[in-house]
């Protein structure tokens, strides 16, 4: 892609767990959510806020299987050298595993990729919370994998809404939705 020289940088956002970082646990939240919506007749954005000791620690193990970057990171290193994006991390993650992510980035050289990095401090509900932050931050794209927030975010944000999809929920009708988050940054990039 070769912009010109009037043409402004593009603003990318991109969700750390199973977009930045790989987690192969992801392919479960299609199930959950079947169950969710289907069965429990549960039909609302929510996420539920782990508070106890325990229940904190049973959500920071899954966390921990994020050992690899997500396929198109290097080509995202590119397009961020060559001055065509900038790129934000806005994480979802509850405030007591945040801190974990900037070090995740450092061990893997891909600290400096990112002009910020943003998680969920406050634990917010994540949907609310990245709604927050894609208007605040005026981001053109944002890159997602969950489906939920997905649709939450194209309803509530001027910004086009990018669809990390996986096996189990695939034949979901979306029109951006893209296999790996480099396949997402190509059809970006191609604009």
């Amino acid at each position: 892609m070769s912009l010109p020289n009037n043409k402004k940088i593009i603003r990318i956002g991109l969700d750390f767990d199973g977009v930045v970082a790989y987690n192969p646990l992801r392919i479960v939240r299609a199930p959950i959510t079947l169950i969710k919506r289907n069965i429990l007749k549960n039909k609302k954005t929510e996420f539920y806020v782990p508070t106890s000791p325990l229940m904190k620690l049973l959500f920071w193990i899954p966390h921990q299987l994020s050992f690899f970057p997500g396929r198109g990171m290097g080509f995202l290193r590119k397009l961020v050298e060559e001055k065509k994006v900038e790129a934000y991390i806005v994480s979802g993650r509850y405030g007591y595993l945040d801190a974990q992510i900037p070090l995740w980035l450092k061990q893997r050289g891909l600290f400096d990729i990112f002009t910020g990095v943003y998680a969920n401090k406050e634990s917010e509900q994540p949907h609310l919370y990245k709604e927050r932050m894609v208007k605040k931050l005026r981001l053109d794209y944002f890159i997602e994998d969950n489906l939920d927030i997905v649709e939450h975010l194209t309803k509530k944000t001027q910004t086009q809404v990018y669809w990390i999809y996986n096996i189990f929920d695939r034949s979901h009708p979306y029109s951006h939705k893209f296999a790996s988050p480099g396949d997402a940054l190509k059809a970006i990039s191609a604009q």
